[in-house]
């Protein structure tokens, strides 16, 4: 199956909490209020072990931990050190290991109860991480990081946005002046449906933090899904005044254009991202594909798959968009299966790269084999209408009238889809 390039406009607002919090907040953060007697032995060597942490120099920054327990055994921000170090490292049982000795030493400090609620966050355990992160916020009702960690566990971790609007609420009401708080809860209310708030509160926190991309970005993806383009592309040109390498808001741009139906336009914000440092030129180098493939280009989409495929040998889709190409023309049908098997080894459980395969087998008179795939394809609850038609289609191929007329019935239950109104012909054709 080929994507619909314009799918990428519906990723949901959440994404760029993880970002914006989780993503940026370490155990610094966290015990920068616990520290006893500065000036100690033992406090310096705390002090070298941050510094080489925030380096990336773990080993150091574990002997310097060590050492200043060594010093002073009680000194509990050192115990959330080595608990950080170990958990970069993935070692998730020494970590936990660390926090229970912090928990030990110090029941009563709000921080600590902080550090292991980010640990049971991190390792999934949603409903432990928000006891633990009530119980900070009831030791200390004005700290303000652990507010935004509820907030953040509500919103992401167990999907209760109503009780994420609460806890930033709740941070605001410490400091109104939060950014990143009004950022948390513009996100938070757009998920609730409420973009008037949304909008005022992200609006708030571009102001507050006017060099952080991410406020006007999610502006510009709030406005998008309001179909308010002019508006989206003004505000994604406000998150790449703020920062021109974010890509995303690059790709959102893209993606607005060709809604719009402004090729070239897209055409270029693309090719800014294919050809920028980031991780996600590949991502560029697809869209490209994409647009070129939606244009009629053939041998551009191609070689832009081929790019992609080569900057990022594990991008699922690329190979799968190929596939698609060669067996919609039926020409290349060996590199075409070799494609489409490889996008379903990267992505076993995309029922659409299960569709490409099995059209792929079509394409080649391996109808049994397609019939198949397909048929696993279809069975998958994430399966969209097209499964349901190209199954339909095989069927039929094959002589099992039945069972294509309640596939294409399947299909065409789903609404509309490219393709519907081939399906009703065929299934007009095998009902007489």
């Amino acid at each position: 199956m080929m994507p619909n390039l314009s799918l990428a406009l519906r990723w949901p607002l959440v994404v760029c909490l993880v970002v914006a919090l989780s993503a940026g907040l370490h155990f610094a953060d966290t015990i920068s209020t616990i520290k006893s007697n500065p000036g100690t032995p033992a406090e310096l060597e705390y002090n070298k072990a941050v510094s080489s942490f925030s380096t990336g120099d773990l080993h150091t920054a574990e002997v310097l931990f060590k050492k200043s327990l060594q010093l002073d055994p009680g000194l509990v921000a050192s115990l959330i050190g080595l608990s950080e170090v170990s958990s970069q490292l993935k070692q998730w049982k020494i970590s936990e290991g660390y926090l229970k000795r912090a928990l030990e030493l110090a029941p009563s400090l709000p921080q600590v109860h902080r550090a292991w609620g980010r640990f049971l966050y991190a390792q999934k355990r949603v409903n432990e991480a928000e006891s633990a992160l009530k119980k900070a916020t009831a030791l200390d009702s004005k700290f303000v990081g652990a507010w935004i960690d509820l907030g953040d566990l509500y919103v992401m971790g167990l999907n209760k946005p109503e009780d994420g609007v609460k806890a930033y609420r709740s941070l605001l009401a410490i400091d109104p002046n939060h950014g990143g708080a009004h950022f948390a809860l513009g996100v938070a209310l757009s998920r609730l449906g409420k973009a008037s708030e949304a909008e005022r509160e992200l609006q708030a926190a571009a102001v507050l933090s006017p060099n952080n991309p991410m406020p006007p970005h999610a502006l510009g993806r709030l406005y998008a899904d309001q179909k308010e383009y002019g508006k989206a592309l003004a505000a994604f040109g406000g998150a790449l005044k703020v920062d021109p390498g974010f890509v995303q808001a690059r790709l959102d741009s893209g993606d607005i254009y060709v809604t719009k139906g402004e090729y070239d336009k897209a055409i270029s914000e693309y090719v800014a991202v294919s050809k920028s440092a980031s991780p996600a030129n590949a991502v560029g180098l697809v869209r490209i594909g994409m647009l070129e493939q939606k244009r009629g280009r053939q041998s551009e989409a191609e070689q832009a798959y081929l790019d992609a495929i080569k900057s990022n040998p594990k991008l699922a889709i690329a190979y799968n968009n190929l596939a698609w190409m060669m067996a919609d023309r039926k020409i290349r049908l060996d590199d075409a299966l070799k494609w489409a098997k490889q996008s379903t080894e990267l992505a076993p459980n995309a029922p659409q790269f299960q569709d490409t395969l099995g059209w792929v087998h079509r394409a080649r008179g391996e109808l049994n084999r397609s019939v198949q795939v397909l048929e696993r394809a279809a069975a998958n609850p994430q399966a969209q209408a097209e499964v349901s038609y190209h199954l339909g289609v095989v069927y039929a191929e094959k002589g099992m009238n039945q069972k294509a007329m309640q596939s294409l019935r399947k299909a065409l239950s789903k609404g509309e889809f490219p393709g519907a109104k081939d399906a009703k012909l065929r299934l007009e054709k095998l009902s007489r």
